[in-house]
């Protein structure tokens, strides 16, 4: 049996590492929509499963095709909020095993264009609050 809710997990527990992060957005049917702070791919979000399981395959049928519905529905919110050039997917959990999706707009010229997206915590291209609200009101919009 998967435990759905675990303590030690910063999107479970809500942390202070999860807010300093990403920015809640909206929950949709079964996972909630985080926009990143590192705006280094302008609209990257997560898509978060909204209990605890560390892969897809511990979910039933339905409940992991609502998963990727609201990947997919979050997706096409971005794509219409920044019209990229592509959207990439990434589930990696090495980090935090919590189900997520990072769904990242890349553009034609984008330094890691043909590449996995690149996250570079040390050097996040940080918004102005002004700047967070705006692309949040636009990903809204579309949600």
């Amino acid at each position: 049996m998967v435990e759905r809710f675990q303590k030690d997990c910063m999107y479970c527990a809500h942390t202070e590492k999860l807010d300093a992060n990403y920015i809640e957005i909206e929950s949709l049917h079964v996972a909630t929509v985080y926009l990143a702070r590192d705006q280094t791919h302008l609209g990257r979000v997560a898509v978060v499963l909204n209990w605890h399981v560390d892969e897809p395959f511990q979910l039933t049928d339905v409940e992991r095709h609502e998963f990727y519905d609201d990947v997919a529905h979050a997706a096409e919110a971005v794509e219409k909020a920044v019209n990229p050039g592509k959207i990439n997917y990434g589930t990696y959990g090495d980090t935090v095993s919590h189900l997520h999706v990072h769904v990242v707009p890349k553009k034609p010229g984008d330094s890691d264009w043909n590449d996995a997206f690149v996250n570079n915590p040390e050097n996040p291209k940080k918004l102005t609050d002004s700047e967070y609200e705006d692309i949040i009101n636009k990903i809204k919009e579309n949600l």
